[in-house]
């Protein structure tokens, strides 16, 4: 256990990482909020969770906390090494600022601003990029990750042969829960595809240049 909480607590620059991460994570939610409003779907995380809040007639943060703790008891039993202060982060602060941004914008923001197709693209594409920057920070600062990122990297880990590679592990667990998600009335679209093939490379191009700020 000492080792455990000693792997969490003790990293270079550590107030560096856990500001980088908490910023990181209030974005991922304000553009969650944003992407919801333009209906061109979002993340399958996201699909899914928000459709189920719909369902369930809670708010959005309510529910990722809510399935999150589930996760997390599975991600202490099976894959404790992917826990870190990040992973709290994002447990709560993801879906709840998600939450403060609809209230916000619902207060501030006429409806009519996004109803023509070039309001909608230009906002999308701003709204896409900061997201995935937003996720390329979250998973650059070695804090943890996600109950949801921490899954497909127990099931990958679990093979024997390890003859799935990692990357379809993961396509097959973010396209289940996306499908899930739109069967149970989340949105799936454009948006959803381009988070897809976007957040991998912007991870990697993300991690070398801030790896000298926290190492």
């Amino acid at each position: 256990m000492k080792d455990f909480l000693k792997s969490i607590f003790h990293k270079p620059h550590m107030a560096r990482r856990v500001i980088f991460c908490v910023v990181g994570v209030t974005l991922m939610g304000f553009c969650v909020s944003w992407l919801n409003l333009l209906a061109w779907g979002t993340d399958p995380c996201s699909v899914f969770n928000l459709a189920m809040a719909d369902i369930l007639d809670i708010s959005f943060g309510s529910w990722q906390a809510l399935i999150n703790c589930v996760l997390f008891v599975f991600i202490l039993w099976k894959g404790r090494e992917n826990i870190g202060i990040g992973t709290v982060c994002n447990m709560f602060i993801v879906g709840y600022s998600c939450d403060f941004m609809t209230w916000l914008r619902e207060k501030l923001i006429p409806e009519f601003v996004f109803e023509g197709w070039v309001e909608k693209i230009a906002a999308c594409v701003v709204i896409l990029f900061i997201f995935v920057f937003s996720v390329a920070v979250y998973t650059s600062v070695g804090l943890g990750a996600s109950p949801y990122d921490s899954v497909p990297e127990i099931i990958f880990n679990a093979q024997k042969t390890k003859k799935v590679p990692f990357r379809v592990v993961r396509i097959l667990w973010d396209g289940g829960v996306a499908i899930i998600g739109y069967l149970i009335g989340g949105t799936v679209g454009i948006v959803t595809v381009l988070m897809a093939l976007t957040i991998g490379p912007m991870a990697e191009a993300v991690r070398k240049r801030i790896g000298r700020f926290i190492e």
